[in-house]
């Protein structure tokens, strides 16, 4: 982890903030530091999905699913991740990270991710938008969503994300070696 100061601030904050339903948005603040910057003087893209690894864990620790997944002896892992980026980040600019669960099929829960500049010359701008597809293993292997969902403590609807799904998995389907 890269962000090893950022991630113990989030770990505290988190524990100490609101409670969070599963399917609400979360929602993190931060600030473009210089080691965040790449030789062109903006975030550099890697940094993009550091951020993005902290507002999943965030999300799962403020509603309680961290600690029930951990119980379990679980841990998650990334399958795929799409990403478009549309403005820079600049130095010292702040910027918000969002995550919100589009949906899940049997085997990949779906996460959607925002970057939003905040308070430029424009107003809030969008940065990057990402789509990521991860999944939680045990010992055994990769654990069922409906399994999953009971362990998480989520016994409400599956949202509907449409045809987003089938589209990203036809997307990763073309992106074989």
């Amino acid at each position: 982890m890269n962000l090893i100061f950022r991630l113990i601030w989030m770990l505290i904050s988190a524990r100490f903030g609101s409670p969070r339903a599963l399917m609400d948005e979360g929602r993190l603040a931060y600030r473009c530091w210089p080691t965040d910057l790449d030789m062109n003087i903006h975030m550099t893209n890697s940094r993009y999905h550091s951020f993005m690894d902290l507002s999943r864990v965030e999300l799962m620790v403020r509603n309680g699913a961290w600690a029930r997944i951990r119980k379990a002896g679980l841990y998650p892992v990334l399958g795929s991740s799409s990403i478009r980026f549309r403005r820079p980040i600049r130095p010292l600019q702040k910027f918000e990270v969002t995550a919100r669960v589009l949906s899940w099929d049997d085997r990949w829960i779906y996460i959607a991710h925002k970057l939003i500049i905040k308070g430029g010359p424009k107003g809030d701008e969008v940065a990057a938008v990402c789509v990521v597809k991860t999944t939680f293993l045990s010992e055994q292997g990769r654990v069922p969503t409906d399994q999953l969902m009971v362990i998480m403590g989520y016994d409400g609807p599956k949202p509907d994300a449409g045809d987003l799904m089938a589209k990203k998995d036809a997307l990763d389907a073309m992106l074989t070696a």
